[in-house]
């Protein structure tokens, strides 16, 4: 580990947080700022498809970081509305907090080209500018579009447009939620793709589409009729036991939350020939809006994980050309770092964002740091360490390793032997199939062969009681841990989830069955205990709410992107990360990033367990 490394991502980002938290007098927040700026001069024009919107009301917001989904800081002091091209500019009429602080402009009301004195009052679009010390830089273009990619990449964040906020400590969060809208649609042409890096793949038709339906809306005079574009689009995003969303972001945020809600009704009203090309030509399984990654960098990609700055770190393992890849949503594959000597298996990576991996030929440990340099001494072996394969770390910094017969081995933070040299016994587990770590210190050890939980303390003493085997477990292949300390178990033969309590027993009702389940083979929970779910059997992705009932539908999400789907991670903008192995071919690979999905959560993992902070939003 290298705690020198530390500092400075803290210090990163304590100067992020100072950005954003601030307060505008006369605003009515209680937070200040220090370097307060004068508003550039800026100019957009709003379009409801291609048709301007005239008269209509502008005002720029700044997130909050009071918590999520409070208020956020309105910064014009003054009305700003659209002459009757649907164009705006204004000078001296905003302050920004601070030059770097993320703004975002909203657009309600006004006329899209119908008859003199029409305002829609359904009418509702947004867009996120960027850094508020760079609004002169550019003609600004607010749609539909612009709406849907804010929406989506927000909706963790978010509780209407009035209403975006994050905790101060995820600043990170939300600047990446920022960065993943411009990437899908540009708020300077307001069209998608926007910024994405060439390695992106963007769902532009699946984007287009949402913005023709939110235009059918938008062009109207805004009557909720159900007869009415407005009154059917709301009736149909209007979720289970919801309210009936009165604008049309409150319509888009519905649709984002609820991706498998109401699909066919809400494709229906789909205009022809709209203003978005091009769209999809059936309904889709459900809307989540899904980045596809590809690059030959991608080569069998067997492991995943999120750092702290909300990366993926990406381990590829096809033949003898294993390589470690850092992927930014935002910049694409930044470092390919690749790795010699053995058969890597696994990555996990520590409280200080370094890469550990496991070398199932060797029966070793690597770790790596930032820069892709092996740490000295290692690669660490002993400890018992036979055939390494999945890894994870207590709330110490110690890691501990599942090896390939009944054992589990466990390292130091600098790479010292904590087990004996035959390593701990794992009380009747044969073969690993998975392992989780809860901020108790204890590992849980799932056995798919026998069908069984072992609980190891930190010592690597069986918890009494254990193995456990009730609650429906057949064929465990990944295990996660509640805030709680209970365990959520994906079981892979089953087509199930098995929940137990810190102790070992049962939760009521378990297993679970439906969302798309479909042999199930890696697990995340999020910030909200959600739990999400990749499937092998259907190149899926599956979500039960805390509670264990399922909410993604029965197909589950994200059929139409991943290829065989092989890790999931979760991360602090509430994204949804997927390794999927692809085909055969080597290089086939790919990363999926499934937008704004899921409640955030910590990353690293070992941050979350370290800080107690498992399944909770940072």
């Amino acid at each position: 580990m290298r705690i020198q490394n530390q500092w400075p991502r803290s210090a990163a980002l304590a100067l992020l947080t100072a950005a954003i938290v601030v307060g505008i007098s006369g605003c009515g927040a209680s937070l200040t700022s220090s370097s307060p700026v004068t508003g550039h001069t800026f100019a957009g024009q709003i379009y409801g498809g291609n048709q301007p919107v005239s008269n209509a009301n502008i005002q720029i917001y700044t997130p909050s970081t009071t918590g999520y989904g409070t208020a956020s800081i309105p910064l014009l002091n003054r009305t700003v509305t659209t002459n009757s091209n649907g164009g705006f500019s204004f000078s001296g009429a905003y302050t920004c907090p601070s030059a770097s602080t993320p703004v975002y402009l909203v657009v309600t009301g006004g006329n899209p080209g119908l008859a003199a004195g029409t305002n829609n009052n359904a009418l509702a679009l947004m867009g996120l500018l960027g850094a508020c010390g760079d609004l002169s830089s550019g003609f600004f273009n607010i749609s539909e579009l612009t709406t849907v990619s804010a929406v989506w990449s927000l909706a963790p964040f978010m509780v209407d447009y009035a209403h975006i906020g994050t905790s101060p400590g995820n600043v990170q969060g939300l600047l990446n939620a920022f960065a993943t809208s411009q990437s899908m649609v540009s708020v300077f042409t307001g069209r998608s793709p926007g910024t994405a890096p060439t390695v992106a793949n963007i769902p532009s038709a699946t984007i287009n589409t949402l913005g023709d339906i939110l235009s059918s809306c938008i062009n109207s005079n805004g009557s909720t009729s159900l007869t009415a574009p407005c009154g059917r689009l709301f009736a149909a995003a209007t979720p289970v036991g919801g309210t009936t969303p009165s604008d049309t972001v409150a319509a888009a945020l519905d649709i984002a939350r609820n991706p498998s809600h109401s699909v066919g009704s809400i494709f229906s009203t789909l205009v022809a020939n709209g203003p978005y090309q091009p769209t999809l030509t059936s309904s889709p399984g459900d809307w989540t809006l899904a980045i596809n990654y590809t690059s030959t960098a991608f080569n069998k990609p067997a492991d995943m994980a999120i750092d702290s700055q909300g990366n993926a770190w990406v381990l590829s393992t096809a033949g003898n050309a294993s390589a470690v890849s850092v992927l930014s949503s935002t910049a694409g594959i930044t470092s390919t770092f690749p790795q010699t000597g053995g058969a890597f298996a696994r990555l996990a990576l520590d409280p200080y964002d370094d890469p550990w991996l496991t070398n199932s030929i060797t029966s070793s440990v690597t770790e790596l740091n930032s820069a892709g340099v092996r740490a000295s001494l290692n690669p660490f072996n002993g400890a018992g360490i036979q055939g390494p394969g999945l890894l994870a770390f207590d709330g110490l910094g110690d890691v501990w390793i599942a090896n390939s017969g009944p054992t589990v081995s466990k390292l130091s933070a600098n790479g010292a032997p904590l087990s004996p040299g035959t390593g701990f016994s794992t009380g009747g587990v044969s073969s690993p199939s998975a392992l989780a770590l809860d901020t108790s210190g204890n590992a849980w050890i799932a056995d798919s062969s026998n069908n069984a939980i072992t609980v190891l303390s930190n010592s690597g003493a069986p918890i009494p009681g254990s193995p456990y085997t009730g609650g429906g477990i057949n064929g465990p292949f990944a295990v996660a841990i509640d805030s709680a300390g209970g365990a959520w178990i994906a079981n892979r033969l089953g087509s199930s989830l098995s929940r137990l309590t810190s102790f070992g027993d049962p939760v009521a009702g378990s297993p679970y069955y439906g969302a798309g389940l479909n042999a199930p083979i890696d697990m995340a929970v999020d910030g909200l205990g959600n739990v999400w779910l990749v499937n092998s059997g259907s190149n899926t992705v599956s979500e039960f709410l805390s509670t264990g009932r399922p909410q993604s539908g029965a197909t589950g999400y994200g059929s139409s992107v991943l290829t065989n789907p092989f890790r999931l991670a979760l991360d602090r903008s509430g994204n949804v990360w997927v390794a999927n192995l692809g085909s055969a071919v080597a290089g086939q690979g790919t990363i999926t990033q499934i937008v704004g999905t899921a409640a955030p959560v910590v990353t690293p993992v070992s941050i979350a367990i370290q800080n107690n902070a498992l399944n909770q939003r940072p």
